[in-house]
């Protein structure tokens, strides 16, 4: 009978259904024999461990238990690459290894259960085409991630929104971004009326930023598009103007708060 090495033992562990841990595990045992051919005394105990814990016997107690097949169905109902797959996987693997999940884990299987379940995902369709129907929905996402995408908060959701073709935020996401107080005010500069309307004239506040003084300060300008891009601050008056200051061939942006009425400007009160 030929003698059974550990490079032999090393193989029939990497066939068993390890855990991403164990697997990497396995295969540095495996090219540490390939290299000293010889185990250390921890390196030896750590094999027995493994191969106590993959057993067939193990093995065979993990499938018996409810919480497997629970879990087998909750891998196929998850999306791929997300937080709620990731978990599954990881404590799928821990159930296989014989070992009992805490209360906490228990608790989020629920909660993914739950997110997951088939009143869930039909809410999340309706929800997606809800989303997919309104222009001013989407509209409104876009108008608050490109505020956020400057401020660095929401970033993956904002980065999503901006640059992810066809993503659909969930409805969660998308309360959280649209309705807190920030989003609120920018979205309110966005659909105010304009103060100033296209062709009225206006002139540059002092406390308008130094670029734009620099631009048209003692210089009157005409309004030529409100809403000339999306709101940048979340305050009051924070609608955007491109104006032309007189004499100038280039227009500027400004906010409503900058500027104000000019007077006597052909023969306009």
């Amino acid at each position: 009978m030929p003698r059974v090495t550990y490079a032999h033992r090393l193989s029939a562990l990497a066939a068993k259904p390890l855990s991403n841990y164990d697997r990497r595990f396995v295969d540095s045992l495996a090219q540490y024999y390939q290299r000293k051919r010889s185990m250390t005394a921890g390196r030896r105990a750590a094999i027995e461990r493994l191969e106590e814990r993959y057993s067939d016997e193990s093995l065979a107690a993990a499938a018996a238990n409810p919480l497997s097949e629970r879990l087998a169905v909750l891998a196929d109902r998850v999306d791929p690459g997300t937080w709620d797959a990731g978990f599954v996987e990881s404590v799928t693997s821990q159930v296989k290894r014989g070992r009992d999940l805490s209360d906490k884990q228990l608790d989020i299987v629920s909660k993914i259960e739950a997110r997951w379940s088939d009143e869930a995902r039909a809410a999340a369709n309706t929800w997606k085409q809800t989303y997919l129907d309104s222009p001013e929905m989407q509209q409104k996402a876009h108008i608050v991630a490109t505020y956020y995408s400057i401020t660095g908060y929401y970033a993956g959701l904002s980065d999503n929104i901006l640059h992810t073709e066809g993503f659909v935020p969930t409805e969660k996401q998308y309360k959280s971004i649209t309705t807190n107080k920030f989003a609120k005010k920018i979205l309110e500069a966005w659909y105010a009326e304009p103060k100033y309307p296209v062709g009225s004239y206006v002139v540059v506040r002092d406390t308008a930023p130094g670029m734009v003084r620099g631009k048209a300060k003692n210089v009157p300008c005409v309004i030529l598009k409100t809403n000339a891009a999306y709101p940048r601050c979340a305050a009051k008056g924070t609608k955007i103007y491109q104006v032309l200051p007189f004499g100038s061939p280039t227009a500027i942006m400004v906010e409503e708060r900058h500027v104000k009425k000019a007077r006597n400007i052909g023969g306009a009160a």
